[in-house]
């Protein structure tokens, strides 16, 4: 009987002790994949933007009857990026004029998704190529726990995406 008073209360040491890094560490895991899904989203929202501008975008194609507009690009990107606040996505749309030196051309049209829904700037413009360029800042929840301050810094990452296509009809 005096062994097992000596011990009263150490289940609740040891749960104290493992169960709250243990905590930390599933939030953390957690946390990691909702920013992989987020990131990975992002990419494949702008590769089908891409590719519906590539396959529509020419000047003697579609775009020759119909205007192609920054905001077709933008609704088509905006109906794969789901999950993603449309407020925290920054896009950039640049004409590209060859291949072999990459220089622009004009100048390039940035804006979030939310804005670029209803930017009716002329994109590709007869570009033979185009760039569009994507961030999103993550939101995770260590953010909260994590300040960003000296001489380690945590915060919330911005996740890129990028396509640089030719336009083909």
């Amino acid at each position: 009987m005096t062994r097992r008073k000596r011990q009263s209360g150490s289940t609740i040491v040891e749960f104290t002790l493992t169960g709250v890094p243990l905590i930390f560490v599933w939030i953390s895991i957690v946390q990691m994949c909702i920013g992989m899904w987020n990131y990975h989203t992002l990419q494949y929202a702008l590769k089908k933007g891409g590719s519906y501008l590539s396959a529509h975008g020419s000047s003697t194609g579609y775009c020759s009857t119909n205007n192609c507009r920054v905001e077709e690009v933008a609704a088509v990107i905006a109906q794969y990026a789901t999950g993603l606040k449309q407020s925290s996505v920054n896009l950039t749309f640049t004409q590209v004029t060859s291949s072999v030196d990459h220089t622009t051309t004009g100048t390039s049209t940035s804006c979030t998704l939310s804005a670029c829904l209803t930017n009716t700037t002329a994109f590709p413009n007869g570009a033979p190529e185009f760039e569009i360029k994507a961030e999103y800042q993550f939101m995770n929840a260590l953010g909260m726990v994590a300040f960003g301050g000296s001489p380690v810094k945590f915060g919330n990452p911005w996740f890129p995406a990028y396509t640089h296509q030719i336009v083909l009809y």
